[in-house]
């Protein structure tokens, strides 16, 4: 996997997701993470074979950028775009998003999913993870000399 902002770095600043989380005096935070801002950095496949239709994202705090907080794995298709025949419950987990068993995790990653699944992923931002997948695509074939399929 690639950083998208690695290969389109000034669309990448301009169009990153972040939430923002803020502190309520008097109340403890319930999620485990300190009021500031979390990223989504955006990370794709760079093998222009593969059509998994994914994204990988890792979520970091601005205030701690040298600590991944969850590494999620998400796909903008339809369920049905991701079905695979040994496990029947990940093209669910793909759509919705999920924790990446393989890549690291914090101690709070739980935490940075359920905002990611309540508050980030709409319809407009998996419109705009495809459009990304897609730049990020074409950008690779313009540097490798190859022309885009037809």
């Amino acid at each position: 996997m690639i950083p998208f902002h690695s290969v389109l770095p000034e669309i990448a600043q301009r169009e990153v997701r972040c939430i923002h989380l803020q502190s309520v005096p008097g109340v403890a935070p319930s999620s485990g993470l300190s009021a500031g801002e979390y990223a989504f950095v955006e990370f794709y496949c760079p093998d222009l074979e593969c059509d998994c239709r994914r994204v990988f994202l890792q979520v970091i705090a601005r205030h701690r950028q040298d600590k991944i907080l969850a590494s999620i794995n998400c796909g903008w298709e339809k369920e049905s775009f991701y079905r695979m025949s040994w496990d029947p419950d990940a093209p669910r987990q793909i759509v919705r998003g999920s924790l990446d068993p393989i890549n690291q995790q914090s101690e709070h990653a739980e935490q940075p999913l359920e905002l990611f699944q309540r508050h980030v992923l709409d319809e407009v931002y998996r419109l705009r993870l495809r459009r990304h997948h897609q730049l990020f695509r074409d950008e690779l074939r313009r540097r490798r000399n190859i022309k885009p399929p037809k």
